[in-house]
């Protein structure tokens, strides 16, 4: 172990350096995290959090630990931002983290307990794909590169880069989302426990890993229900029923002090911390009053919550963390949020996500429906087009039909396109404002396919039909079948982005496309409708699509120029269905993580 001597002022003290640092990672710089009577409470009044205090130094991991449904997953999404206590502050190097939440964004990595990154993806691309979203917009692409290369490297991951992330072990998705977390420079990592079960072994092995990163400055956090990372941490947060803090301290300290919570009669000199976790059972929150209570009266509250939060014997805490506390104290004084700095813009968003589809859509084979189905379903216009020759008084219905078939295959082709990123929306959307390039990116897939889905249309239709209406009617009956497919399009990415089950979306696509057929004028003359399905048709798609196609083929006497109207009112349907779209995945990514 080596020693070097540090000078602060007048007094000269010293600090040890391990030896064993791990795979040094450059540009990581702890942040000191405070919480002050944090208290956490739902709508109707029922507690999550209760007058939750600590102080958590620069560099240091703490294991985050307690009895079952005890708030821990709370607690950490309120320290990463995503839920904002009812009272009580939280303070980054003593600046108040919800005051100043945006420059904060960067400052904190938070590792979901549901693996939320794309599974398709190769380990490779989804940290290219990261670091152009979270790196400083001037980022060099060999920066980027470079950066992305040294993370692999350290959580051991650079001979899975050509992986995709779908062929990972457990443990490997809990280093990756790890890795991914490191990218944009935090100066505090929040894990939350794995959905995903890890064997003992990999628990130890990742808590290693995290260390290592702790001992190079980064302050951790990770939720250890079952406490196998105790030993390894250097503080323990043990949270009580009702969301009450019975403990914060080492964990030596914490064993010493939870034994005496274990109930009477209990050999306590044969077990571990973990043996009396489980020992504790599932007590009351009366239970997790009275143990807050002993530890607000315990010496240790006095000297790790209480005497650090308000300052006292500030050169005993300089001697823990001579370096790391010397920073502090010298960048503090200020109490000024971290500047603001510009990363990836909308449009290269957009781009990027753009890619992304593209990339997806072909190796999930989804592509390969999306190219079959349309003509399949198109070749019943070949019987519809040789009914429409002898019996043309049947013509409203046979084009209600076509346009009740493309409405419905838009929608069904893209009724999933938003539903099956929903967590890996949620998640990327945390701190990077995605809204409206990840709607805009839908909006293209939906445009790029309802200009397939026009020209198949269009192709077997006059293939069928014959060129009577003349080869200028080919211009408005594809661009209507268009407008008609883009619309149903949008229908579809609505239906994926409000269900919240796959069992209801097939009811969802019946309900929005079934009365735009029956208000289309193809059954009921529009005209005859009464109130308030007349006004209903109006605001109808496939009314519109309807008459434009009548008119484009021939079929609507007395009219043979399609009106402006129509083409406007297809346009404004259209806005207001991505505007509608908009604010639906809005509340969608507003949700908790």
């Amino acid at each position: 172990m080596v020693s070097t001597n540090t000078i602060e002022g007048s007094q000269t003290v010293m600090t040890d350096t391990d030896q064993d640092q791990g795979q040094q990672v450059a540009g990581i710089k702890g942040v000191l995290l405070q919480a002050n009577g944090l208290t956490v409470e739902t709508r109707a009044g029922l507690s999550l959090l209760s007058d939750i205090s600590f102080h958590i130094e620069p560099g240091e991991l703490i294991a985050l630990t307690g009895v079952s449904r005890s708030g821990k997953s709370i607690l950490l999404q309120s320290l990463a931002g995503l839920m904002k206590p009812t009272s009580g502050e939280i303070l980054i190097d003593g600046v108040s983290l919800y005051t100043n939440l945006k420059a904060f964004h960067s400052s904190i990595g938070f590792v979901p307990a549901e693996f939320s990154l794309p599974l398709n993806l190769t380990v490779g691309e989804i940290m290219e794909e990261e670091a152009r979203l979270r790196l400083p917009r001037r980022t060099s692409h060999q920066d980027r590169k470079q950066r992305a290369l040294t993370l692999l490297e350290t959580m051991g991951l650079a001979q899975a880069a050509d992986r995709r992330a779908s062929l990972l072990s457990a443990a490997e998705k809990r280093k990756l989302s790890m890795a991914v977390e490191l990218i944009g420079y935090p100066g505090l990592l929040l894990l939350d426990q794995s959905t995903e079960p890890l064997t003992p072994f990999e628990e130890v092995e990742i808590t290693i890993l995290l260390r290592q990163l702790s001992r190079q400055g980064l302050t951790i956090i990770q939720v250890d229900p079952r406490a196998r990372s105790a030993g390894l941490s250097d503080k323990i947060i043990f949270l009580g029923p009702g969301g009450l803090l019975a403990w914060f301290g080492p964990a030596d300290e914490a064993f010493a002090h939870l034994k005496s919570l274990v109930p009477r009669g209990v050999v306590k000199d044969l077990f571990g911390l973990k043996e009396a976790l489980e020992l504790l059972g599932t007590p009351q929150v009366k239970d997790g009053v009275e143990w807050a209570k002993r530890f607000a009266e315990h010496e240790a509250y006095q000297k790790y919550v209480d005497d650090p939060l308000h300052n006292r014997y500030p050169d005993l805490l300089l001697q823990t963390r001579p370096l790391l506390r010397l920073r502090l104290r010298n960048s503090s004084q200020e109490n000024l949020p971290p500047p603001i700095i510009p990363r990836a813009n909308a449009i290269q968003k957009l781009i990027l996500l753009i890619r992304r589809n593209s990339r997806l859509l072909w190796r999930e084979k989804t592509m390969n429906s999306i190219l079959v189905v349309p003509p399949l379903i198109a070749l019943i216009d070949l019987v519809l087009s040789s009914t429409l020759r002898s019996q043309p008084e049947r013509a409203p219905i046979i084009f209600g039909v076509l346009v009740f078939l493309v409405l419905l295959t838009s929608a069904s082709l893209v009724q999933n396109e938003i539903s099956k990123e929903k967590i890996i929306y949620q998640y990327e959307n945390r701190t990077r404002t995605l809204l409206l390039p990840y709607v805009l990116s839908k909006v293209w897939l939906v445009g790029f396919l309802a200009i397939y889905q026009a020209l198949v249309w269009t192709i077997i239709h006059f293939v069928a039909a014959g060129m009577s209406a003349g080869v200028q009617a080919l211009a408005p009956y594809g661009l209507a079948l268009f407008l008609t497919a883009f619309t149903g399009g949008i229908l579809g990415l609505i239906i994926s982005a409000i269900s919240k089950k796959s069992a209801t979306t097939a009811n969802w696509l019946l309900l929005l496309t079934i009365p735009q057929f029956i208000l289309s004028g193809a059954i009921i003359p529009t005209e005859q409708l009464s109130f308030p399905f007349n006004v209903l048709a109006g605001i109808n798609p496939s009314r519109y699509a309807l008459d434009t196609l009548l008119i484009s083929s021939g079929y609507r006497e007395g009219i043979s120029v399609i009106p402006a109207s129509h083409w406007f009112a297809f346009v404004v349907m259209g806005v207001g269905l991505i505007v509608v779209l908009l604010g639906i995945q809005q509340r969608v990514g507003s949700a908790r993580t």
